[in-house]
């Protein structure tokens, strides 16, 4: 049911709030901030960086499939490097990423990608089994597998992303607001107007961002905005430390085993996709989601099991050692697996920056600028056609179907 417009004055304006102070949030921020005249106010229901972000994995690969998705991709490396010019240091793991196939459909996955690297000018290195096992001592691979070595890829902390952003944002005079919850949305017709906190404070604004990660749908839902995602699993496993994970080995990607694996302060980090898929309603969620459970194999041994042969043939070393933490977050997945970026419906002054399919973190100063230049009004960087809100026309964000056809587009993907 929509809420009615509130006929109470709001006790503060500005030019944009922006709602979610996660990885994407904090993005915006600090790329709004370009513009002086704009007033910047960003909300936080709890802490910076506390929700989703706080959980990712930070693999940043720069060869995608379409010219669009790269570019938001590229932006995000072009940030990290600029906000390192600005004094505000975050460590980037420049460790490469290394894709292997030996079926003949991952082999031309990896020919796939290592093309696209070529087209984007990066550098390509083809491997030999052998030196794929000096590089990375637990992987064992057939000597007929592809192997190409994208050393230009990497991974990050997420958080320390997403800390650098907002500390950039701060330089230029956003106020962010921690332990400010949204409870409302409010409207006047056809427009956003602000929204309403949980302690009854209104705040009024041109411009309302909802980037709110997964919350995003239940807040857009109450004024009759469908937001096309649903709440799906991800994790991710780490082992005890071992030297068989040198600190500087690549980034793995196996589509034969449909994982991904980096080293993770002695350890190694794996991914592994659900066959199953596992995911929840947008109404489910709780305010803080340490300790959430789907309800369904909460330790995630059912999923590892279901993947640990085909992981097993490249990693051995899996079968005796010790796994050290489980690792459960929540993606927000659309049906194509691409971002919902820009105006939601044909409701003015609310814009939708969510549904990043598990990659909120590399495509953050893509997604960041593509905003921005909206609402500052400059050129428009790029076509965000492919990322429109609008296109999978109204959808039922609560409906089961729905939410299911959502994750299976997490179990279908076969890319890193």
């Amino acid at each position: 049911m929509t809420k009615a417009a509130s006929t109470h004055s709001s006790s503060a304006h500005t030019d944009v709030l922006i709602i979610g102070g996660g990885v994407l949030g904090c993005a915006l921020g600090y790329y709004l901030s370009r513009d002086p005249t704009l007033q910047i106010t960003l909300l936080e229901r709890r802490t910076l960086g506390s929700g989703t972000t706080s959980y990712a994995a930070g693999l940043l690969t720069k060869a995608r499939p379409t010219p669009q998705v790269r570019a938001l991709v590229s932006e995000t490396f072009a940030a990290i490097a600029r906000l390192n010019d600005e004094g505000i240091d975050i460590p980037f793991n420049q460790v490469g990423s290394l894709h292997i196939g030996c079926s003949d459909s991952a082999r031309a996955q990896v020919s796939r990608t290592a093309e696209l690297a070529r087209l984007q000018q990066d550098p390509v290195q083809w491997l030999q089994a052998e030196q794929v096992s000096q590089r990375c001592p637990w992987l064992q691979v057939p000597g007929d597998c592809a192997a190409a070595l994208l050393p230009n890829d990497g991974f990050i902390d997420p958080y320390q992303l997403c800390m650098a952003y907002a500390q950039g944002a701060r330089r230029q005079g956003v106020t962010i607001r921690q332990h400010s919850a949204v409870r409302h949305l409010l409207r006047d017709g056809q427009r956003i107007t602000g929204v309403e906190l949980e302690q009854g404070e209104q705040l009024s604004a041109r411009w309302v961002i909802d980037a709110a990660g997964p919350w995003s749908t239940a807040l857009a839902y109450e004024q009759d905005l469908f937001l096309a995602m649903a709440p799906v699993r991800s994790h991710y496993w780490i082992t005890a430390s071992s030297p068989l994970f040198p600190s500087q080995s690549p980034m793995v990607i196996l589509p034969d085993a449909l994982a991904y694996a980096r080293p993770e302060v002695g350890g190694l980090l794996f991914g592994l996709r659900d066959q199953h898929p596992v995911y929840t309603s947008p109404a489910q969620l709780p305010a803080d989601i340490s300790g959430f459970s789907f309800g369904e194999d909460d330790q995630g041994w059912d999923a590892l099991a279901a993947g640990f042969s085909a992981l097993q043939a490249f990693f051995p070393a899996l079968q005796e050692l010790p796994i050290a933490h489980h690792v459960s977050n929540i993606s927000s997945y659309t049906p194509d697996g691409l971002p919902l970026l820009g105006q939601v419906g044909e409701v003015e002054g609310f814009i939708a920056a969510t549904g990043c399919s598990g990659a909120g973190v590399s495509l953050s100063g893509g997604i960041a600028r593509l905003i921005s230049t909206d609402i500052i009004g400059s050129s428009r960087w790029l076509d965000r056609q492919a990322f429109s809100p609008n296109r999978f026309g109204r959808v039922d964000p609560m409906s089961d179907e729905f939410q299911r056809r959502c994750a299976l587009a997490r179990a279908n993907k076969r890319t890193g």
